[in-house]
């Protein structure tokens, strides 16, 4: 193939980097500064720390993209994490401008320079990082441009200063990390190739293992003096075994060259005796822990070997330089004798996961609970089956949504599809399914307990959730917080404080089950459980939960909630007693209902009354203030067709009558009523005879679906216009769909019933899994009716 265009052999001139803040472009960045180019780029997320440094040295950083950064700029460089479509490199490729790939720019670097490229699905950052820094130990002074770096290289590119800066002879030793995801590994020629090892990967750009070998047997024949390839990895001997120059081989087994024998692993580090051949080097302690990250020390001192520097110079320099590893491979954020221990991990791959567990596994940890977020729709399809059995062991797996990078969505990709096939093959293992980040740092943080080892695990931005987890612990201040700045502090907890302002005022459970608050019989724990005595009980607590910024939910008979496994922060509140269940007649048809009470106990009470109007909510299950909320109906009607006037606590502690008029009801829902409390509502009825009343509530009775003994919430998914969710989803075989405990009732297919062993996670997978079906089917994504979904 030909090679793309090499800016480092060009007369230096204006380049222009989109994505320049991604860890593989600001390297490039820099590379091509110290070549004299005068660079500038653009980001979506421009860090201030990376936007400061590149400011010092004169290169510009600009937020977002525009296609009118092209009329400053030569030349456009653009990082993998670009999707096609974008206008300013859509606009550059129209015109005459070169545009290359970050890949096809790192290179032409790469090919200039006597240059180490460590290539492989696993253990390139590390790897590279450990060269480097055994280069520097044993007094070479080599470049790097890294996918990561380690606190003493204290940047992924360097050096920072411009010492070995301008046209550089070809004898410059320096290190790359030689990423073949998009396979512009094939146009590199360095001078050594490290291969760690090759799996199937990066299946978003290959087609099939035939294509991933060729990109590293194109790396292969243009190496110019040695390959260095792990002989644990059949794979990679394979692909180095067509190379005719030197080949060094590395690893733990006897057939190594290069090996690692008598291996003695503990959390903090692993001891070996190193063999060259026949030759015994000696005794080396790696001060890091990891059978993986033994082969990593290995592959660099293989790699810097075929360079020609001599083999006991560099065993002796192998503590020092493999003593860290790079940032998010098994970084602590907490100290590893911390009661609770926070580490996150950038394994995206089943092999990296199970390499990181075994990290895990040797801090002897009382409770391991790792939170992982998949990379990449393509890479959670094709390797479905590898993911499945990665996390064997563990004792809580919280699945996060799939992180997409530059992708877009495809069928049998999502989190939900893997957490499925993990539920058939591990039915006793707890794995949760979460929905978003917030959800998950607000569980760990109430949840934790002495003994757990939390990781956040994936190459997205799932580290954030460590890092929250972190901040939240009992005396670790958060990072960049002052005693200035901090914000007041809230009480130490809720209950203590509502006891102090409102003793006997308030009835409170804290670790609430939610199982007991939905017909599912589901769910985590609510953080507190409050049951207000009175009104004024009521609007004290509305008041400091929002004073001290406390969620505050209401709940009723639970007929139409689904609460997730993860629990709910903050406060759930019922509203129970004479005060919220009420019944006043307030004139001729009028009549004044407390929201506590239960819809069926309202109509049979409406029936004795002599009062009509609202037999259609017959075999309707909630409370009135449930009712109320959501607009609840059926046959055509809908409730506030019969409301006149709602009573609520508003979220500052008043009391408000409001006009009906003042909403805007609509399909299951009314818009207006965030914020505040219902109490009580006012409807407006007809005057009829008891007998006429019950007879039409046993006409509407009939008509429902029987539902009656089922663990179920009514129907999932409101029915868009001119379209039944129910029907569409019968025709298309869902009825008997099932996830763990949870099934597609077989009386109605838009009807989900928890059965024994359900969760949470498994009603909300379905639902998933039913959503899109419909919206595949209709292209239309249906609207939930269940609440809390």
């Amino acid at each position: 193939m030909d090679a793309p265009l090499n800016l480092f052999t060009l007369p230096p001139g204006r380049v222009h980097i989109m994505g320049i803040c991604g860890v593989g472009a600001a390297g490039i960045a820099w590379m091509l500064h110290l070549r004299g180019w005068k660079v500038s780029g653009c980001d979506r997320h421009v860090p201030p720390t990376l936007s400061r440094f590149f400011a010092r040295n004169g290169i510009v950083i600009l937020q977002d993209h525009d296609p009118a950064h092209l009329s400053e700029c030569d030349v456009l460089v653009h990082s993998a994490a670009i999707r096609a479509d974008e206008p300013e490199l859509a606009l550059a490729r129209a015109g005459e401008m070169p545009v290359l790939s970050r890949g096809e720019c790192l290179a032409g670097w790469v090919s200039g320079l006597r240059s180490i490229a460590v290539c492989g699905t696993h253990g390139k950052t590390t790897s590279s990082c450990f060269a480097t820094r055994l280069l520097q130990c044993v007094g070479q002074r080599p470049l790097w441009c890294l996918g990561g770096y380690t606190p003493r290289l204290l940047t992924n590119a360097g050096p920072r200063h411009g010492e070995l800066a301008g046209k550089l002879p070809p004898d410059q030793i320096a290190v790359a990390e030689a990423d073949e995801s998009d396979g512009t590994l094939a146009y590199e020629h360095p001078a050594v190739t490290l291969i760690t090892n090759i799996e199937r990967d990066h299946l978003d750009h290959f087609q099939d293992e035939a294509e991933i070998e060729r990109c590293f047997a194109a790396v292969v024949d243009n190496t110019r003096e040695g390959v260095a390839v792990c002989a644990d990895a059949p794979w990679a001997m394979r692909v180095a075994a067509r190379y005719r120059g030197p080949v060094l081989t590395f690893g733990l087994g006897a057939d190594a060259s290069l090996r690692a024998d008598d291996l003695r692993c503990t959390a903090e580090g692993t001891r070996f005796t190193l063999w060259h051949g026949a030759e015994r080097l000696g005794e080396v302690a790696l001060p890091v822990p990891g059978q993986h990250n033994v082969r990593n020390a290995l592959g660099a001192m293989a790699a810097c070997m075929l360079l020609g520097l001599d083999a006991h110079r560099l065993a002796a320099a192998l503590p020092l330089a493999c003593d860290e590893l790079p940032k998010r491979r098994f970084q602590w954020l907490t100290s590893p004798a911390a009661p609770v221990r926070v580490v996150v991990d950038y394994a995206h791959h089943p092999t990296e996961i199970q390499a990181m567990l075994s990290i895990a596994r040797l801090q002897a940890p009382k409770r391991m609970r790792v939170v992982f977020q998949p990379h990449r729709y393509s890479r959670t399809r094709k390797l479905m089956d590898e993911f499945v059995g990665a996390f064997e062991g563990v004792d809580e797996l919280v699945l996060m949504p799939v992180y997409a990078a530059s992708e877009a969505r495809s069928a049998g990709s999502e989190s939900y599809e893997l957490y499925m096939a993990m539920r058939r093959h591990a039915p006793a293992a707890r794995i949760l399914l979460a929905r978003d980040a917030a959800e998950v740092s607000a569980y760990l943080a109430r949840t934790v307990v002495p003994g757990d080892l939390v990781l956040a695990v994936g190459a997205g931005d799932v580290e954030a959730i460590g890092y929250a987890l972190r901040d939240a612990l009992p005396g670790v201040k958060p990072e960049g917080a002052t005693e200035a700045t901090a914000a007041p502090a809230a009480p130490q907890s809720l209950p203590t404080a509502l006891g102090r302002i409102l003793p006997d005022e308030v009835d409170l459970f804290p670790n609430e089950p939610l199982a007991r608050h939905t017909l599912f019989r589901v769910g985590g724990e609510a953080e507190l459980f409050a049951i207000p005595a009175d009104i004024p009980a009521l609007s004290a607590l509305c008041l400091l939960c929002k004073t001290y910024n406390v969620p505050l939910r209401f709940q009723g008979a639970g007929a139409n909630t689904w609460f997730s496994d993860l629990g709910l922060p903050g406060v759930l509140c019922a509203l129970q007693g004479p005060d919220f269940e009420g019944f006043v007649r307030e004139g001729e048809g009028r009549v004044t209902v407390g929201a506590g009470m239960a819809g069926p106990a309202l109509l049979a009470r409406l029936e004795r009354e002599g009062l009509a109007g609202l037999e259609f909510m017959q075999g309707i299950p909630g409370t009135v203030g449930g009712w109320a909320r959501m607009n609840a109906g059926a046959h055509g009607h809908a409730l506030w067709e019969r409301v006149a006037e709602v009573r609520a606590v508003l979220n500052d502690g008043q009391l408000r009558h409001i006009p009906a008029h003042a909403f805007q009801a609509g399909y299951r829902a009314v818009r207006g009523l965030t914020g505040m409390a219902v109490i009580a509502v006012t409807f407006a009825l007809d005057p009829a005879e008891p007998a006429a009343i019950r007879a039409a509530r046993e006409a509407f009775a009939a008509k429902r679906a029987d539902l009656a003994g089922l663990r179920c919430c009514g129907s999932v998914f409101r029915n868009p216009p001119g379209l039944s969710v129910g029907a569409t989803l019968d025709r298309l075989g869902a009825k008997g769909w099932r996830v763990g405990g949870a099934v597609v009732s077989d009386r109605h297919a838009n009807v989900i019933v928890a059965e024994e062993g359900c969760t949470a996670s498994d009603i909300l997978a379905l639902m998933l899994r039913l959503r899109d079906a419909f919206a595949a089917e209709t292209g239309v994504v249906p609207t939930p009716e269940i609440q809390g979904f």
